[in-house]
């Protein structure tokens, strides 16, 4: 997904480690000239599915904001059809979001942990949710020194973001209890990501300014554990554990004595991280074969 603002895209964060990959978007135009998009090829007409395979894209850009890199996939994270019903037989409910166009940005609005409204960037490249700062003081979330990060790489360096639990997202009545987020001190607006997303199958109508959403089941099916997939879980763990190694060679490059405490105390504040980032696994009931 681009980015229309201009500290938003020279922003360009991504996550230090793993492989690039991501998911692909097909791209459509119906009989009357609307332009649809959707990560799951079963939800497109069949009449249009010849010229949607002719123009798949990648949700983020060379310029994405949020958008980090995550290790290949399994084909098994791809949702069955099947999940698209409830247990009972009826069919998913749907929800249709109005947006607003902010240059080619998708703006719309939602509601965090029940009690605050703040209009925020659709993003299906970003790994998670991001918020401001601003927004996470007024929600009441504390941030500090112990608070878990993530490392992303940017046009200006690496910058580390604070990881925090939403209690709630709601978007338009697609809710979602349990969602990760980042907090930049630095941007104004937030992202909407894939530890929201993650539980829909989603299309977006460019032309009427319609996003639509239905809930996929992958949460009740152990597909996606605290809104992340297996390939998200991994990629998580080894942001920290990469970090780790790199203190320890630039530790083991110059032995001196202040050099050396200063590198001890970041190595044991990542150690307790990765701590921090077990017990979250270990609350989403995530298999150990994810954090490997």
């Amino acid at each position: 997904m681009r980015s229309a603002a201009a500290p938003l895209a020279a922003l360009g964060l991504v996550l230090l480690v793993a492989t690039p990959a991501s998911a692909e978007i097909y791209r459509w135009t119906d009989a009357q000239g609307a332009i649809h998009f959707s990560e799951d090829p079963s939800q497109i007409p069949p009449a249009y599915r010849a010229t949607a395979r002719k123009g798949m894209a990648s949700p983020s850009g060379a310029d994405a904001v949020q958008s980090y890199s995550v290790p290949t996939p399994s084909p098994a994270l791809r949702p069955p059809s099947a999940l698209l019903e409830h247990r009972a037989g009826a069919p998913a409910p749907f929800f249709r979001v109005p947006f607003q166009r902010a240059g080619t940005a998708m703006l719309v609005e939602v509601k965090l942990n029940d009690r605050l409204t703040v209009p925020i960037q659709v993003d299906t490249g970003a790994s998670d949710v991001l918020i401001p700062r601003a927004v996470a003081d007024a929600l009441g979330i504390r941030i500090g020194p112990e608070t878990r990060t993530l490392r992303y790489a940017t046009a200006n360096g690496y910058v580390d973001q604070a990881v925090v639990m939403l209690e709630s997202v709601d978007l338009g009545g697609a809710r979602v209890e349990g969602v990760p987020a980042s907090v930049s001190p630095s941007l104004g607006i937030g992202l909407l990501g894939l530890s929201f997303f993650n539980h829909f199958t989603y299309q977006i109508d460019a032309a009427n300014g319609v996003l639509t959403l239905q809930q996929n089941g992958l949460a009740e099916s152990g597909l996606i554990r605290g809104g992340r997939s297996e390939a998200q879980w991994r990629a998580e763990f080894a942001n920290i554990r990469t970090r780790i190694q790199m203190i320890g060679g630039a530790r083991d490059g110059d032995p001196t004595s202040t050099w050396s405490e200063r590198v001890e105390a970041q190595r044991a504040g990542l150690e307790r991280q990765l701590d921090q980032l077990e017990d979250e696994a270990d609350q989403a009931h995530v298999p150990q074969s994810w954090r490997e």
